[in-house]
């Protein structure tokens, strides 16, 4: 399944964005390109991004939208009983509410990530100033409780632009996408999810999933996750592939 916009995501609102709107009397080869540098996730029009890992017998599972209580200690309870490493991109305001579970990760040996203060789906149309304070901020309640200030960057949904990149480039950040997407935001089910993952992933991939709701999502439930997980860790041993930390699997500092 190749990536493609977030299904809550209206094409009317991206359409307004000022980079898209732009490509409007360009063009078709034109508008689809800057259509493209901002959706797609592994786009490298905008910025350079990491989607794959280098160790051949491993893969990386990442988190989204964390730390919430009932999703990401379960998530961190079953990655200990099979024995694997993974990375969890935190949204700021959970971080500064679930101080606890932010610690548990690191003690744990996993990875931690910037994913923006409040995830907000229109963050994608400010400017440089907005993207650094998005990031700043969060960056500076992660240090605050570990010592600790992520280099490394997920963009929300996966889109970037112009601005958010220079933001990124001045808080010394790299962007993470993925090669394989769960699609577990949606409701669907945990066979579902275990079957888009595993007969997509092959050694190197980095795999998103989401232990946490986003603010705009908080009646919603990644519970299809959390019972998804146990299969497709013992799927991925099956086939003689480790579950790893950026932190473990790149060749560069994830902390700044």
């Amino acid at each position: 399944m190749k990536d493609r916009m977030t299904a809550n995501f209206s094409s009317e609102l991206i359409m307004q964005h000022p980079l898209v709107a732009g490509a409007a009397g360009l063009s078709a080869a034109a508008a689809l390109a800057m259509w493209y540098s901002v959706l797609y996730s592994g786009s490298e029009i905008v910025a350079p991004v990491i989607k794959t890992i280098h160790p051949h017998k491993a893969v990386a599972l990442t988190f989204d939208d964390g730390p919430t209580p009932g999703f990401t200690d379960r998530v961190l309870d079953i990655l200990r009983q099979h024995d694997s490493h993974a990375s969890f991109f935190l949204i700021g305001s959970h971080v500064k509410q679930h101080p606890e579970l932010v610690v548990r990760m690191l003690a744990e040996g996993h990875t931690i990530g910037n994913h923006t203060w409040d995830h907000h789906h229109h963050g994608v149309w400010h400017g440089e100033a907005y993207w650094r304070d998005q990031l700043q901020r969060t960056s500076s309640a992660l240090a605050d409780i570990t010592g600790r200030k992520p280099a490394l960057f997920r963009a929300p949904m996966g889109f970037k632009t112009p601005p958010q990149a220079r933001a990124v480039r001045q808080c010394a950040m790299r962007y993470i996408a993925w090669r394989v997407r769960a699609w577990d935001t949606l409701k669907i089910s945990p066979h579902t999810i275990c079957r888009i993952v595993t007969s997509q992933i092959r050694p190197g991939d980095i795999v998103t999933l989401h232990d946490g709701l986003e603010p705009v999502r908080r009646n919603c439930s990644q519970e299809s996750t959390v019972q998804a997980l146990p299969e497709i860790l013992k799927i991925l041993k099956s086939r003689g592939l480790a579950s790893m930390s950026l932190e473990q699997a790149l060749e560069f500092p994830v902390y700044q």
